[in-house]
Formats: structure tokens, C-alpha cells, sequence
């Protein structure tokens, strides 16, 4: 308890002080023993001046809200009995109601200030949970203060969108790097496209000129593949094609020193089978990057099976010295990321040609939490094409993708995907065209048009995904469940507050995902059928 200072600017220098402890202050008057808030020199009840400061449980109700995209403006009624105006932020804001508990969270305003909001008791158990797996991870990663693990210089095989963001990602950790590719013209265009990377952030004061200087030097570039034989990493970052990485790996195999462990930036590619052109299969390990490399966080080692244990221990050093997020998974289609990214996107296909519109999808999917929508993601990361380029091989057809693709609608950098992208316009707009491609496309494929509502879209979205999860363990892909989580937030943005999808299943009970899997089973057919983990954890409920 503190006597207040008698200024206006000394109440409010203290009320910030107690939210930079992460505390709500507020007054006590004395002469009529009633809280009050906004904090001021004198009572407004009494007009008293002996008031004192105390600090709030940080607990209270929601006297009234309005929701604003993610954040909710509300009225709050607070444990001591004296209400205040703030937000409820990085919190479920669409499933609240009026009287739910909320607590005191402070947020950081535009110059790094303390903000006063609030938050949720549920999200701050879904970010208990997060924190816990993260520092599982963490703890599996080994030390590398023995000089165990070298790391003086990683060669990257491929200078291409992942290339040029792996290198940066590395040289930004002070890792020196041989970049290699078949001509000048590539590696001229990875050398532009690093520098302005760089001088982006010269430009916002992030680093100086001298560093970003330094950094570029870290970067040597090379058209002869006999140069890699100083690293002690080779990461290729080629084309997502079986047949070409082996034939990479073939070469790197015969030019690489034979303390270095060779590393595939994939994404869906067996990495075993990549590591039998090799001589040194226990070298071999897949290192999933995510776009862009330089900025997200997560890193998927996949371990195949004849992976040893000094590579795996390597990669783990490797992603902690660039800061990131190193989840160990085993070998599978989609690895754990895109396994359930495909689920979802299979089903997200299916609602188009039944009744759905993409920014319908994608509203509910950012309403659901998620930063982007399905759509919006595949626009901006190039999954049309992805999409359309991978099912060439087997001759697999998509009636929506294939037609965007043919009349050239591939994402955002073609200012035209599922959306149209107008200059000057950060927002996707509607389009028309699709709208009419996707109409055409239910016709061909004799499946009527309908209105589909925003619980179905989750459902149908988010509940495979669950159930793609439990495969994964079923399947001995993860060693924790918590690394299903980790992979979701902190390579597609799930956020913390929602713990992750395999978090999302256990608060929404598994008996409810079980039984509406084995309804949406018996209308849709076997894309749906329950896991057997899950069944199990279901009727043990």
C-alpha cells in the first residue's frame, strides 16, 4: 500500500509502474472506503484526497463487449468492485459471453509501453501448455559448448526462393556459407535478392550498414560442386522431385568431407530413400524449412530410419543456433506439418465444389484463430502451383486447381490465384472468375450447390486434421503429441492461446470428435474414419 503522489502525472507514472510489474493498480479512498478507476488524484465518490494505491487480484467479469477482428473492446467488472474500459486480446474473443472470467494481461503498445488488457483463464492454460512443450524440445538439444558439433561453414545446394532464405538465416547466425548452383545467372539473382534483404533492414534500423555488410561476406558463391568439400553441413534446397534430389545427393555424397552431414530441405520426399545413393546413410537427414527460412521459426529434422544419432544431434544444434524451433519427426507423407495441412486442404477442395466460397473458408478459418486463411496461405506461398506441379507424375486431376493453374491463375505474385490482388491493395479481393470456375466445376463433377454454415467449415476443416494426429502417433511419426502443437504454431501460426490442434481435440472433449468423424464417415465416406487411437481415448471418456 502506497500513499499517492498528489499530481496527475505521478498517479499515472505509478499506475505504469504496476503495469510494467504486470499488475493493475488502482485507488482506495480512505474517508469513503471505495475503489475507483481510472486512477486521479482525488476521490470521485467523495472528492477526498487521501487515497491509496492497492493492486488488484487482476481478476474480473465481462460486464460488456463488442468484438473487432481479434481483440475485444469490453467493460470490465473487477474482483474489487469498480469497472474499467479495455480489450480482451490474444484470447478466443468469438466464444465469449457476458460474466465470463477474464484476468489481467498486459500487452506491449506501439513503443514497447505496457498496455493494459485482458485475456482469459482458457488461453492462459493453452499458453502453459505451449511453453511446457516448447521447453521439452528445447531440453532435448544438445550443447554444443564441447566442440562436438562444428558448424564453421554450411554448404546450401540450390540457390533458389529456399536457398537464398536458408543462406540468410545462416548468416544472420554468423555461419559462413558456400552457396552452389549450375549458373552465374542464378546465383547473381540469390546475391541481389540477399542484399536487399539486408538493406531492408539497414533501412528500419534493425542492424547497421557494417553488419549487414558483414553478413553479406559470410557468403561465398560457387558454380563447382568440388568446393562444398570445406562444410561441415550440406543442405540441398532443389526442386521438390525424388528423382533430381537423388541425383544431387549422388554428387554432394562424392564431394562432401566425410564428417559432414547432408541435410534435404523437404517437405514430403522420403528421406530414406534419398540417403540410399549415399554411402553414408547415417548422415543423412531431412531439414523441413519453412518459407520464408530466414524468418519462421520451425524447423521438422526428419529422422529416417538409418539416421544416426550424432546427425540427429547436429540438426538440433544447427536449428538452436539459428533460433529455431527443432521438432524430430519420423518419415511420412507431409511429414506432420503438411500431413495435416493436406487433410485440411483435401476437405477445403470438397466444401468449394459443394457450396462454398474461398473467402467464406478462409473468414472462418481466422475466425477460428488462424492468421491466414487456406486460400490466402496458398496464394501467397505458391500452392497452386505446387499443387498442380506435383500430381503430374500420376497423372492426378483437380477440377478447381488445374483450371487455375491452365488460365494462369497461380497466388499472389501473379496477382491472381484464388483471389485478385490489386496494386496498392494489401487485401486478397473476391473474384468473380473464380467464383464462376468453381459453379462450372460442381456442374462437372454433378454435385449441387448449397449453404454451407461456418460450424460445418470447421468441422470438416479442423477435425481431420485432429484425426491426422493421432495417426502421426499411431504411427510412432512424433514422439510427443505436444510436437503436433509445436509444428502448428510455429510453422502455420496456431496460436499459442489455442495450444494447438491436438490441444484444441483434448478441451473439446474426444468422444465429440469421435462420434461427428464417424457422422461426417457415413455421409462423405472413409476420409473421415476415426483413428484408432482416438476411438480408444474416446470411449475411455
Amino acid at each position: 500500500m502506497q500513499t499517492s503522489l498528489n499530481t496527475a502525472a505521478g498517479v499515472l507514472a505509478q499506475f505504469s509502474q504496476f503495469l510494467k510489474a504486470g499488475q493493475l493498480g488502482f485507488k482506495w479512498c480512505e474517508q469513503c472506503h471505495k475503489p475507483h478507476f481510472y486512477p486521479r488524484v482525488h476521490c470521485p465518490h467523495c472528492g477526498h484526497r487521501e487515497t491509496v494505491w492497492r493492486v488488484s487480484s487482476g481478476k474480473g467479469r465481462i460486464y460488456s463487449f463488442t468484438i473487432a477482428d481479434r481483440i475485444a473492446p469490453a467493460i470490465i467488472e473487477m474482483e474489487e468492485g469498480f469497472r474499467l474500459t479495455s480489450t480482451i486480446v490474444e484470447a478466443d474473443v468469438h466464444a465469449l459471453a457476458i460474466g465470463d472470467e477474464v484476468v489481467v494481461h498486459c500487452s506491449k503498445g506501439p513503443s514497447g509501453e505496457p498496455v493494459l488488457s485482458f485475456t482469459t483463464p482458457a488461453a492462459n492454460r493453452a499458453r502453459a501448455y505451449s511453453q511446457k512443450a516448447l521447453a521439452q524440445i528445447q531440453a532435448s538439444i544438445p550443447s554444443a559448448d564441447d566442440g562436438a558439433f562444428p558448424l564453421n561453414c554450411v554448404a546450401i545446394i540450390g540457390s533458389g526462393r529456399m536457398g537464398r532464405g536458408i543462406a540468410m538465416a545462416l548468416i544472420n547466425a554468423g555461419i559462413s556459407v558456400m552457396l552452389y548452383d549450375q549458373t552465374q545467372e542464378a546465383l547473381d539473382a540469390a546475391h541481389k535478392a540477399i542484399h536487399d534483404e539486408q538493406q531492408k533492414l539497414v533501412d528500419k534500423a534493425r542492424i547497421s550498414q557494417d553488419e549487414a555488410q558483414q553478413r553479406s561476406g559470410r557468403i561465398r558463391a560457387t558454380l563447382n560442386m568440388a568446393d562444398i568439400g570445406a562444410a561441415d553441413v550440406v543442405i540441398e534446397a532443389v526442386w521438390e522431385q525424388m528423382e533430381l534430389k537423388k541425383a544431387i545427393f549422388a554428387q554432394i555424397d562424392q564431394y562432401a568431407p566425410s564428417h559432414a552431414i547432408l541435410c534435404s530441405n523437404t517437405s514430403t520426399l522420403d528421406i530414406d530413400q534419398i540417403a540410399s545413393v549415399t554411402r553414408r546413410p547415417e548422415r543423412v537427414i531431412g531439414l523441413h524449412f519453412f518459407n520464408p527460412a530466414h524468418v519462421m521459426r520451425l524447423i521438422e529434422v526428419i529422422k529416417g530410419p538409418r539416421t544416426g544419432t550424432h546427425a540427429l544431434n547436429l540438426a538440433k544444434v544447427l536449428s538452436n543456433r539459428l533460433g529455431k524451433i527443432p521438432v524430430v519427426v519420423g518419415i511420412c507423407k507431409g511429414f506432420v506439418g503438411n500431413r495435416l495441412m493436406m487433410a485440411r486442404e483435401r476437405q477445403a477442395g470438397q466444401l468449394l465444389l459443394e457450396g462454398a466460397l474461398p473467402q467464406q473458408i478462409d473468414r472462418v478459418l481466422r475466425a477460428f484463430g488462424l492468421p491466414m486463411g487456406t486460400f490466402e496461405l496458398q496464394d501467397m506461398a505458391g500452392g497452386i502451383a505446387v499443387n498442380y506441379m506435383r500430381r503430374q507424375e500420376s497423372g492426378e486431376k483437380d477440377l478447381i486447381i488445374d483450371r487455375l493453374y491452365e488460365t494462369g491463375r497461380i497466388g499472389k505474385q501473379a496477382g491472381k490465384g484464388y483471389y485478385d490482388y490489386v496494386p496498392g491493395k494489401r487485401a486478397p479481393v473476391p473474384s468473380q472468375e473464380v467464383k464462376s470456375m468453381l459453379e462450372a466445376a460442381s456442374a462437372q463433377a454433378q454435385i449441387p450447390r448449397r449453404h454451407i454454415g461456418d460450424e460445418e467449415i470447421i468441422q470438416r476443416l479442423v477435425f481431420p486434421m485432429v484425426n491426422e494426429g493421432f495417426k502421426l502417433q499411431e504411427e510412432g511419426i512424433v514422439e510427443r503429441e505436444s510436437d503436433i502443437d509445436m509444428v502448428w504454431q510455429y510453422g502455420y501460426g496456431w496460436p499459442s492461446w489455442k495450444g494447438g490442434p491436438m490441444y484444441f481435440a483434448r478441451q473439446q472433449g474426444y468422444a465429440n470428435i469421435y462420434h461427428k468423424l464417424v457422422e461426417l464417415e457415413q455421409r462423405y465416406g472413409e476420409s473421415f474414419r476415426p483413428a484408432r487411437l482416438l476411438k480408444e481415448l474416446a470411449l475411455d471418456q
